[in-house]
């Protein structure tokens, strides 16, 4: 699920309502995550942090 250099990501939230279901960043590695960022068209998956970084 690596995400292509040319995607313009378009972020939508993903949240878990359970302790059962975490993710953890794509980007900086961090987690568990009770909710997290998914790129629509990609489908990475990003924290708030990340998701306002410049990528390359």
């Amino acid at each position: 699920m690596a995400a292509p250099g040319t995607c313009t990501h378009t972020w939508k939230i993903i949240k878990s309502d359970t302790n059962i279901i975490v993710w953890n960043c794509n980007g900086c590695h961090s987690g568990p995550h009770p909710f997290i960022y998914e790129c629509e068209k990609c489908k990475v998956q990003y924290c708030r942090p990340c998701t306002s970084k410049p990528r390359a």
